[in-house]
């Protein structure tokens, strides 16, 4: 186990990364200006630019992790610049094995923001002294708490309408804390590399599906952008924070890279399941079977396919790919529940569906790649609640499979079963024909849009 040093460790990632590195049994060391009961018990308070304090700060210390960010700051530019040198030198004189440092992405055209500019530049230090440093790269970091997240939460939450900066079609691959809490534990037991590495989620998304992402996970309506662009100087003329029009400035960049290091055991978090965590939004629960009111309606469709392109077809479902049934009926069902408040106009999914990710109006319950079942849970407002399964089964001839459809409806009162009855039989041609939609696009060997 290592000795760790972390350096600005009352901010966001400093105190989980206490947190985390506690939990893999190294020794933390926190230094920050201000300290609290988050900071663990081998805690400093001083300023990294007091060289006696941060020479006994880094005595016996094997990974120094650089988390000091002074955007708020006059010239903050200079201050980093400062800090990363007196940083860099004392870690020299220290013996540290290893300086893990977390930038942000260096956008490869136009001009860079003075915030992302600052990053690359204290990276830049690092690599250069004689201590091995490891830079890694990361866009947007979703988790309760990062600034970056909170004001994309608060852009989500702000109302029915959206502002339409020109970066809001900018693309990034935002990261789950988790992921990147993994990549800097890593760090801690590995051998000493001098680099640049990129931290990058699954899932690639400009940053007005990134708010809309947001909205919808969080149950609220799909977010009308205004139809008139407004230019990035207009919004950050209406943003006082130095903070906040920091991150705004760098949003006018293309921050996907082209190289990104293996995701963490498991896969890296899908941008859904990351917004449900910072969001607080408990995962999606499935369908309580032995209730006493709980209504069923179960659909076999015979398909000539394998099981195994069955599944594909069936795992593929929704966003641009479809439901495979009725042209526009799930678009128009979605009109009205948006009339309503509810989340029925939300086009989108990520590209391997997984526990908690959503599926335009619907929201992943379970997945099993086993017996290739995916049950979803719809999130548009109805009175009661309800559930569909896609199974894909063995069929009795070679080459061929079935396919269950079962729908679940948990009524709330009379009104409840009212609708169920009401709405069965157009439900029954929908799910019908989506069942056969389903095994045609199996069959014809690629997805159908629908």
């Amino acid at each position: 186990m290592s000795t760790c040093l972390i350096l600005g460790a009352s901010g966001y990632i400093g105190v989980h990364l206490t947190a985390a590195l506690t939990a893999a049994g190294h020794h933390v060391r926190t230094f920050a200006r201000s300290l609290d009961e988050s900071s663990g018990d081998d805690a400093i308070r001083g300023d990294v630019l007091d060289p006696v304090a941060l020479t006994a700060a880094m005595r016996e210390v094997d990974v120094v992790y650089h988390l000091i960010h002074s955007m708020t700051g006059g010239d903050f530019v200079a201050n980093d610049e400062k800090i990363a040198r007196a940083v860099a030198d004392a870690a020299a004189q220290a013996g540290v094995r290893q300086v893990v440092y977390l930038g942000g992405p260096r956008p490869t055209e136009g001009e860079v923001s003075a915030h992302l500019a600052s990053r690359a530049q204290v990276g830049d230090i690092f690599l250069a002294a004689p201590t091995p440093a490891l830079v890694l790269q990361a866009s947007m970091i979703i988790g309760a708490g990062s600034a970056s997240f909170e004001l994309l939460a608060k852009a989500a939450r702000g109302g029915p309408v959206l502002p339409n900066p020109t970066y809001m079609s900018n693309r990034s691959r935002p990261i789950a804390i988790r992921d990147v809490l993994h990549y800097l534990v890593e760090a801690a037991a590995s051998e000493p590399v001098n680099l640049i590495a990129d931290i990058a989620g699954p899932d690639t998304v400009t940053y007005l599906d990134l708010v809309q992402r947001c909205a919808r996970v969080a149950g609220l309506p799909r977010r009308l952008p205004l139809p008139v662009v407004v230019p990035p100087a207009v919004v950050a003329a209406f943003t006082p924070e130095p903070l906040v029009r920091a991150l705004l400035e760098s949003l006018r960049h293309d921050l996907v890279p082209t190289e990104v290091l293996p995701p963490p055991p498991g896969g890296g978090t899908s941008l859904d399941r990351a917004l449900r965590e910072a969001l607080g939004v408990p995962a999606p629960e499935g369908p309580p079977v032995d209730s006493p009111d709980m209504l069923r309606d179960r659909k076999t469709t015979r398909v000539r396919a394998t099981r195994d392109r069955l599944w594909q077809v069936i795992t593929d479902i929704g966003g641009d790919n479809g439901w495979h049934t009725v042209p526009g009926a799930w678009s128009v069902r979605g009109a009205l529940d948006h009339v309503i408040g509810g989340v029925g106009l939300h086009r989108g999914r990520p590209t391997d569906l997984a526990v908690g990710d959503t599926v335009d109006s619907w929201s992943v319950v379970d997945r099993s790649d086993d017996t290739t079942e995916l049950l979803l849970r719809t999130d548009m407002r109805l009175p009661g609640r309800a559930w569909l399964s896609l199974r894909a089964v063995d069929g009795r001839e070679p080459g061929e499979s079935g396919l269950e459809q079962t729908t679940w409806f948990q009524p709330h009162g009379l009104a409840g079963k009212l609708y169920w009855y009401a709405q069965k039989p157009a439900h029954d041609i929908v799910f019908g024909l989506m069942g056969a939609g389903i095994a045609k696009a199996a069959e014809v060997d690629r997805p159908r849009a629908g």
